[in-house]
């Protein structure tokens, strides 16, 4: 029993570098969201402070490049507020990871048949629609439903050229 209670504060005192560091990382986090654009605070993340360094993390390479000329006028607001807290380091630069989740497959493409009734209100207002340019716009759309769903679509050249002549 006794070992146990000499042993904690060993234990504290092993954890409390880290706790600190941790802190100071939430910290920063905390002030960086109240400081960067509505439009950014849910996809920047401090990931480290070291040695006066911020280490940011995105989700996107676009979001770097902003960040590498928006951030000058960040750490004179970051610092501002540094000053004021206890224990937060001043900071000189800020450095941006992208973070790269494992490779993500690409979605097969879904193509959609449109239905009959669908691809004849087409043609209807393709025979209808005064602009020719616009008409034969609505007749292709119209075969390319029918076309995707089918697998060539060849059976309906034929109406296709027959309503574009007439």
């Amino acid at each position: 029993m006794l070992t146990d209670i000499t042993m904690k504060p060993t234990i504290y005192a092993a954890m409390k570098p880290f706790a600190e560091r941790a802190g100071q990382i939430r910290m920063f986090d905390f002030l960086l969201h109240e400081v960067v654009p509505k439009a950014m605070a849910g996809r920047i993340h401090v990931l480290n402070v070291r040695d006066g360094i911020l280490v940011l993390g995105v989700d996107h390479a676009a979001m770097a490049t902003q960040i590498r000329f928006q951030s000058p006028q960040w750490l004179i607001q970051l610092n501002t507020v540094a000053q004021k807290e206890r224990g937060l380091p001043i900071l000189t630069s800020v450095e941006t990871r992208i973070a790269t989740d494992a490779p993500q497959k690409k979605a097969p493409k879904v193509h959609r048949e449109l239905g009959a009734s669908t691809r004849e209100l087409l043609m209807e207002m393709a025979t209808h629609e005064t602009d020719d340019h616009l008409a034969q716009t609505l007749r292709r759309l119209a075969h390319t439903g029918h076309q995707i769903g089918k697998g060539t679509g060849r059976e309906s050249h034929a109406g296709d050229s027959e309503e574009a002549s007439g």
